[in-house]
């Protein structure tokens, strides 16, 4: 099944927090051997400091639904274990359905 992974945390208080979040998502994805596959990057708007990871292109997975459900229940308690009052929002992306 292809997929465009993305997910975006938000409520992100200081550099240290954004940092810190960057730092644990590059760790993740290397961890799930996504790396080549998923960008992690920086940003701001006027609501706060964020942190997104992405696909440039879908990613094949096979059995992702239940990959995915573990990997969103995983990746949600780390980012909070780091960051209590972050808030985590997957976009998964299903082009073969469009």
């Amino acid at each position: 099944m292809n997929i465009d992974v993305a997910l975006t945390v938000r409520g992100l208080a200081n550099e240290r927090e954004w940092v810190g979040t960057t730092d644990l998502l590059v760790e993740v994805f290397e961890d799930e051997r996504l790396e080549n596959e998923v960008f992690v990057w920086m940003g701001e708007t006027e609501d706060g400091l964020f942190v997104r990871a992405e696909s440039d292109y879908p990613v094949i997975f096979s059995g992702f639904f239940r990959w995915s459900a573990a990997f969103e229940d995983r990746l949600t308690r780390r980012v909070t274990a780091l960051v209590p009052h972050a808030r985590v929002a997957f976009d998964w992306g299903y082009p073969d359905e469009e």
